[in-house]
């Protein structure tokens, strides 16, 4: 669809999404919050600091749920807003079951996003003997996603193949997700 309005308000709600998840990963991957990106990321995403009174963090502070909260809303409001511009009818149960496996499947496809990216950004600083802040920051945010992994995966000393195995595992949970979610849909 390329109505204005479409693009409009799903641009709005992706840059919010995004900015969401960001802080939500910072937060994760326990980024200091003197960092310039995890002050910019606070700024942003306020709201979430307002809504972490309703909805306080768990594991030890590092998973906020107000972040998670206010993305699945999201999810639910832009599937909403699109059906409305498109002139489609969606029940209660529908846009919160799609808008839920939704915001499923791409968080984790974000997550996957993220390790590759802590890949590349690993060879950049390995072929330029560099280290710039947002390549520390991707570092740092797919170091929770990849902990696990290492623990399973056995060290092969310069080969680290625990970011390919935490790859594979996201991978295989989401079409897990989206296969038991399809097979609900129908039976809907």
């Amino acid at each position: 669809m390329n109505s204005p309005m479409y693009v409009l308000v799903n641009a709005l709600i992706n840059f919010a999404l995004i900015a969401l998840f960001l802080r939500f990963m910072m937060q994760f991957a326990e980024v200091d919050s003197r960092h310039p990106y995890m002050r910019a990321a606070k700024r942003m995403t306020g709201v979430v600091d307002v809504f972490a009174r309703i909805f306080p963090n768990v594991g030890g502070g590092r998973i906020s749920m107000a972040a998670v909260v206010l993305m699945l809303l999201l999810y639910w409001v832009n599937l909403a807003a699109d059906a409305m511009i498109l002139q489609k009818s969606l029940s209660a149960l529908e846009l919160f079951f799609i808008g839920t496996l939704t915001a499923i499947t791409q968080f984790l496809a974000m997550l996957r996003y993220i390790i590759i990216g802590s890949v590349l950004a690993s060879w950049v600083v390995m072929l330029m003997n560099t280290m710039h802040p947002a390549i520390d920051l991707i570092m740092q945010l797919s170091e929770p996603i990849v902990a696990p992994f290492r623990r399973i995966v056995p060290n092969l000393g310069m080969l680290d193949l625990s970011p390919i195995a935490a790859l594979f595992g996201l991978l295989l949970l989401q079409k897990f997700i989206e296969i038991i979610g399809v097979n609900i849909l129908q039976a809907m």
